[in-house]
């Protein structure tokens, strides 16, 4: 009997939660589908100002996670939540925006197809898979550290070009929705699985004496890496930039490693190490077969496009690294010889090849994916 009613309480709540999650979609699409409508028939406004409220928001979102995870305080996480579920409804007004923006000029295209869009879009979907981990594992923490990156990707990628271009003959192809859509996937799970992460080699120093040597090296490396990136962001595209790149990225990995000393009194407001080795995990364990697909319909795109499966191409090269960088971690945790502090880091070191394959060939390597530039 008692068993019989314990099933029908289930059955009763997972259909509770099937209505409440569909009157949530509908209030959401209604939302997106009413900024989409008062944009385009007003004219008032584009996706230009949409994509910058919501990076406003974000901001907002940030300091909430942050403010959250020092004080504990469930009302304000459940604000930063919601929060930022409201600058994410916001952004995917912005596509629709876009896209049908991009219709009425008569060149119609996925919002996706240079750096700027890129910069909207990859947002928005590690954005997507970060709310799926956050209410998976019933933890907010790790919005500390994936949403302020969230924030300053959007704010920084209106110093490029927004103007809506037409697309170049490369990428006048179906194939622009399969490989590209699975390379922005991968790029969101992976800066989501860094997160993680980092809070995790913050978590594993807990104990740990923090000396002068890591407080030291802490803020010589951040006083190093604001000039230094402001520098490589917005430099000349020369050798001299590249090199200083070079060093800004080996400054970066030195500012984590010193962050998870300096940083570790934040640890004892974290989830336990094994949850955020979980979590990364997972992150990783969704991204990797997406990126691997990514890397095979690439492929298939530039036989079709250039009459070669593969080309050496800088883009190319770089994505096999970050490829070869998270299949190693994910056979070390397979085989338990590689976990804990070990696997962190190599989530860390693949997210800095990320960087590298995103920006830094975009910005600085010419091949045959340079029109991302444009």
């Amino acid at each position: 009997m008692q068993s019989q009613t314990q099933v029908t309480t289930i059955s009763i709540k997972a259909k509770t939660s099937f209505i409440e999650g569909v009157i949530v979609s509908l209030l959401v699409l209604t939302v997106i589908a009413g900024i989409t409508a008062t944009a385009i028939l007003t004219q008032k406004f584009g996706n230009v100002i949409v994509f910058q409220i919501s990076g406003a928001i974000y901001v907002l979102a940030a300091a909430l996670y942050i403010v959250h995870t020092l004080l504990k305080n469930e009302k304000i996480g459940k604000l930063a939540t919601l929060t930022t579920f409201t600058a994410w409804v916001i952004q995917t007004a912005g596509l629709f925006i876009r896209g049908i923006e991009s219709y009425q000029l008569g060149i119609f295209h996925p919002p996706w197809s240079n750096l700027y869009e890129s910069l909207m879009f990859f947002p928005w979907l590690a954005v997507a898979v970060y709310m799926f981990i956050e209410k998976e594992f019933r933890t907010k923490v790790i919005g500390t550290f994936v949403i302020p990156i969230i924030a300053f990707l959007i704010i920084w990628g209106h110093k490029f070009n927004t103007d809506i271009s037409p697309l170049v003959p490369a990428l006048r192809s179906y194939w622009l929705y399969l490989h590209v859509l699975t390379s922005f996937i991968g790029y969101a799970g992976f800066t989501v699985a860094f997160g993680a992460a980092f809070a995790y080699l913050i978590k594993e120093n807990e104990k740990v004496k923090v000396s002068p040597f890591h407080i030291l090296g802490f803020f010589i490396s951040l006083a190093v890496l604001i000039p230094l990136g402001y520098i490589v962001l917005n430099g000349a595209k020369d050798l001299k930039t590249m090199l200083l790149g070079a060093i800004f990225l080996g400054v970066l990995l030195l500012f984590i490693y010193f962050a998870t000393y300096t940083l570790k009194f934040v640890a004892k407001y974290l989830p336990s190490k094994n949850l955020l080795s979980d979590v990364t995990l997972k992150a990783v364990a969704i991204s990797f077969p997406i990126w691997t697909a990514a890397i095979i319909l690439g492929g298939a795109w530039a036989n079709e496009a250039w009459g070669s499966y593969w080309s050496w191409d800088p883009k190319e090269n770089w994505a096999l690294i970050v490829w070869l960088f998270f299949a190693a971690y994910i056979h070390g945790r397979t085989i338990g010889k590689w976990q804990g502090k070990t696997a962190a880091w190599i989530v860390v070191s693949g997210f800095i090849m990320l960087l590298i394959c995103y920006f830094g060939v975009n910005l600085y390597f010419p091949g045959l994916h340079s029109y991302a530039t444009e």
